[in-house]
């Protein structure tokens, strides 16, 4: 059997991970529809496949291609499974790859052959002598094309240079037939475009997992929520102003949302609402998500999505005009304003509550988030502030703390 470790360039480019030193902890991870044809084709691929209904359709390669954007946990997901199955994971050694990019690229493929003997002996006529009985244990060899190594290596597309090399016969071998499971991962989709004819030779399955949609986010701050219950943040606010972004970024804002919370010496035992520090964040480019980095359109579309929430209550004269039929426009502003209670008095009813009867609101808009009876001084706070009852508990705090916080900065300005 060949020892991967006398492959010439392999201790240089790949690293083998052991199971034991796999380290995540399962309750990180975001697990999404997509992610369980990832696991199911990976418990074939660890079962005997050669016993299943598959032999009469078609023999497997061993081999899966995922399309991701920047910033999914796919990678943590992916050795988690490796941890649970007990599977050495052999991947990129990026550090090295970066540093000689060219020769890297000259060695890969012959690393790859070297992968094919993996677990063969052979005779002096090249016959494989291997003990058909004996079971070899798999690897899981992961290959994270990072957008980086495009760059790198002169926009040489490495997964078009691996194609080719396979087609050519360059090494021709189905790699569950060296015990190993090939995870090839991309990141930019017009890679696999250009090259789409040549996927399934190589590949038995092609998956693209899409970005989070506006649930998945939502899922995503919730759950946040519900282990630091000492932060608070308007999730519908995250949410909108998070539009194509992926789960590692939002996480990591709200990480250095509390960060930036702190060293303004406002983390307390009780409550920290910090909306407006995430959003200022956001607008102000202060935190610039991955997962949009890669494609420009993303990153106009996310400019857009903040322009038009700032301005969401604001109306387009040019819009206006292309009414038909309109002489008077006055009774179609007074109707839009009336509709509704606008954010900036809604702003300054929660201002005005906040400063006179704040710790008493406080303790109300508990009781009505935990569904609990409320006494006859309740009843007469919330009949002086009632437009506490338009919003939902939650919300309704959000506001109270923001117009909390606003009240206190007015008064240490005006104490100067």
């Amino acid at each position: 059997m060949i020892d991967l470790k006398d492959i010439p360039e392999f201790l240089n480019y790949f690293r083998v991970v052991k199971p034991p030193e796999i380290n995540i902890n399962k309750d990180n991870i975001f697990y999404r529809d997509k992610y369980n044809d990832l696991i199911n084709f990976l418990k074939v691929m660890l079962a005997n496949h050669e016993d299943t209904l598959l032999k009469g359709y078609l023999e497997p390669k061993g081999a899966i291609l995922i399309n991701i954007n920047p910033g999914t946990d796919i990678i943590d997901y992916i050795k988690l499974i490796a941890k649970n199955y007990y599977l050495e994971v052999i991947e990129f050694n990026d550090t090295e790859i970066l540093k000689t990019p060219n020769k890297f690229l000259k060695s890969f493929l012959s690393i790859l052959e070297a992968f094919g003997k993996e677990g063969k002996t052979e005779d002096k006529n090249g016959t494989d002598t291997r003990d058909p009985n004996r079971i070899e244990e798999k690897k899981l060899l992961l290959i994270n094309q990072q957008p980086i190594f495009k760059q790198k290596l002169e926009d040489k597309n490495l997964l078009e240079v691996f194609l080719n090399a396979q087609q050519s016969k360059s090494f021709d071998y189905k790699f569950i037939d060296s015990n190993l499971i090939l995870v090839w991962i991309n990141y930019e989709i017009q890679d696999i475009k250009s090259i789409s004819n040549k996927i399934y030779s190589t590949f038995d399955l092609f998956i693209k997992i899409p970005l989070l949609n506006k649930i998945e986010r939502e899922t995503v701050l919730k759950d946040f929520l519900e282990r630091n219950t000492k932060i608070v943040f308007d999730i519908n606010d995250i949410v909108n102003y998070t539009e194509n972004w992926e789960v590692r970024d939002i996480l990591q804002l709200l990480k250095v949302g509390i960060f930036k919370h702190f060293l303004n010496s406002e983390l307390n035992e009780t409550s920290n609402e910090i909306t407006d520090v995430l959003i200022e964040m956001i607008v102000s480019g202060e935190y610039i998500p991955n997962s949009i980095t890669l494609n420009s359109d993303k990153d106009t579309n996310l400019e857009k999505n903040i322009h038009n929430l700032q301005n969401k209550d604001k109306i387009s004269i040019q819009e206006i005009k292309k009414i038909e039929d309109i002489k008077d426009i006055s009774d179609i502003v007074n109707g839009i304003r009336e509709s509704r209670i606008s954010d900036f008095m809604l702003n300054q009813l929660y201002e005005d509550a906040a400063s006179k009867n704040y710790t008493e609101l406080t303790i109300i808009i508990d009781k009505l988030n935990k569904k609990e009876p409320l006494e006859d001084n309740d009843m007469k706070m919330l009949a002086k502030f009632p437009f506490i009852l338009n919003d939902s508990p939650n919300r309704a705090q959000v506001n109270l703390e923001k117009a909390k916080k606003r009240v206190d900065l007015i008064k240490q300005a005006f104490s100067k």
